[in-house]
């Protein structure tokens, strides 16, 4: 398949999505796809859910064997869902039982908030955010409910500090392992405990946790389980714009953070002069620039225009025009880099994306704080990866 009829699918797959889409005129602009890399796709991006219940809302007619394809993974993402909010239902009736007050983040809380139903958000993890008073003892409960906690300095690697832990019940995968969570058959999920929202990759970073608790909401996520700490529409569109942008930055963007933004867009409750004073606080608006900007342009998002004029007003020229040219091929690119097999592969990466990190940097000195972890090359995980193999010679 050529580049340009990957980009022409996968566009495709994103405008069923749209607001207002209409039916017959998505079907007519799909008489050449090929359904069957369509379905695939939709399940790679964890967008199958989505898809499948669109196609049966407007009773459209696909190939059978997509159709079958889109609609198993439709079900098997209930039971998924169903056995996810089963796990988080327990974890929260003991953390209310310790007195702990969790903030449940991203996929808990989009999916059973925003989506039409769990189901069509799937998810990998369960993300709950703690004080880093109350984390210690918020690991000890995972421990104590037959979790097995996996750690990692925040001083090495990629320098991310907002969790530094996972948590999984050891016997939960079964060998189930793969490397597509929305392809996964295991039903039980990680844990992660965050102590704080801030977003980190190799020196480039920002905040925006600070005063996040004194604006928190309560929702009940399953009616099996207490209610709990959420975040409000404001600061929830804040936090996926973030998230979004820096798996971009990662090399790893997720079409599913896209439709996060356009059903929190959708809702229609954020405070929009709130939302660009808290951005501002956080100097985080080329973050949040970016991510508004491809969601409107590859799944219509409802962003007021005067919002994302603020916004490129207030970010740094050079990145303005990036973000500008940013499209769907971009978001793809950044998709399908190769994997590192060999040291050389690895030294090659590191400089390469450090470059990239760095151009979303908006000061000097931020740009040196990127730089300056390729030159603390002893806390990089390719010193780690040679250290073990020394170790081990």
């Amino acid at each position: 398949m050529t580049t340009s009829t990957a980009i022409l699918t996968t566009q495709h797959l994103l405008d069923a999505l749209r607001p207002q889409q209409q039916p017959d005129r998505w079907t007519q602009q799909a008489t050449s796809l090929d359904w069957g890399d369509f379905a695939v796709r939709a399940i790679a991006f964890g967008l199958a859910p989505q898809v499948y219940a669109q196609l049966k809302a407007w009773e459209v007619t696909i190939p059978a064997k997509a159709m079958a394809k889109l609609a198993i993974t439709h079900k098997a993402q209930a039971k998924r869902s169903e056995a996810i909010y089963a796990q988080l239902a327990q974890v929260l009736a003991a953390t209310t039982a310790a007195n702990l007050q969790p903030v449940a983040l991203k996929g808990v809380h989009l999916a059973a908030c925003y989506y039409a139903e769990p189901a069509l958000r799937p998810m990998n993890d369960i993300d709950l955010l703690f004080t880093p008073d109350e984390l210690p003892q918020a690991e000890k409960l995972l421990l104590d409910l037959g979790y097995g906690g996996k750690h990692k300095s925040a001083e090495t690697g990629a320098r991310v500090t907002k969790h530094i832990s996972t948590y999984r019940r050891e016997d939960a995968s079964n060998g189930n392992t793969t490397p597509n969570p929305y392809l996964s058959a295991s039903l039980d999920r990680t844990i992660e405990p965050h102590s704080s929202l801030e977003e980190s990759w190799f020196g480039l970073k920002v905040d925006m946790t600070p005063g996040i608790r004194d604006r928190l909401e309560t929702a009940v996520l399953t009616p099996n389980a207490p209610a709990c700490h959420v975040l409000n529409p404001t600061d929830l569109l804040h936090h996926i714009c973030l998230h979004f942008s820096f798996h971009l930055i990662q090399g790893a963007p997720s079409f599913m953070q896209l439709t996060d933004l356009l059903v929190i867009t959708q809702a229609d409750e954020v405070v929009w002069d709130t939302f660009l004073q808290r951005v501002a606080e956080a100097k985080s608006t080329g973050y949040v620039l970016a991510a508004l900007t491809l969601a409107q342009k590859l799944v219509g998002a409802p962003v007021p225009a005067n919002v994302l004029a603020k916004l490129a007003e207030n970010t740094p020229p050079t990145l303005r025009r990036r973000i500008a040219q940013m499209d769907l091929a971009y978001v793809l690119r950044r998709t399908q880099q190769k994997p590192l097999v060999t040291l050389s592969d690895r030294l090659r990466r590191g400089i390469k994306d450090r470059i990239e990190i760095a151009r979303w940097a908006p000061t000097l000195g931020e740009k040196w704080r990127v730089w300056q972890t390729a030159v603390q090359f002893t806390r990089t995980d390719t010193a780690q990866m040679l250290k073990k193999r020394e170790i081990g010679d």
